[in-house]
């Protein structure tokens, strides 16, 4: 059976508080998996602090981010829950290991609410 993209979101894995990773969460009929950079914060400095600050990076290598593939879990391992942190809901996946990656989705509240029961529609389907 050919792997097909069920579902596909905008979205931010929390490793740490300080720690984040933007990219790309994507359900396919076979297993969940995020991909994405690393998110910096960038502060405005003024006009020639902000040129200064480009030039470092680039000379540091901070403008040619490598995507990380951050998990790619089977549907068969894959388990989820939404889990409340303050104000906002983040979709909670873990593995066979009890690995938990938190994900924010940047997506409507009902778009958000509809990812588990794709995931839940995408396991019976295996």
């Amino acid at each position: 059976m050919e792997e097909k993209v069920i579902k596909e979101a905008k979205a931010q894995y929390f490793k740490s508080a300080t720690n984040m990773i933007e990219g790309f969460l994507v359900l396919t009929n076979k297993r969940i998996l995020f991909s994405g950079t690393q998110a910096r914060v960038k502060f405005n400095h003024g006009a020639v602090g902000n040129i200064i600050r480009d030039k470092m990076e680039k000379a540091m290598g901070y403008d040619k981010q490598e995507e990380e593939n951050i998990f790619d879990i089977p549907l068969t391992d894959a388990n989820h829950r939404f889990k409340r942190f303050g104000f906002s809901k983040r979709l909670v996946i873990s593995d066979k290991q009890n690995n938990e990656y938190k994900l924010m989705l940047n997506v409507k509240k009902t778009d958000r609410d509809e990812w588990p029961i794709a995931i839940d529609e995408a396991k019976k389907g295996i």
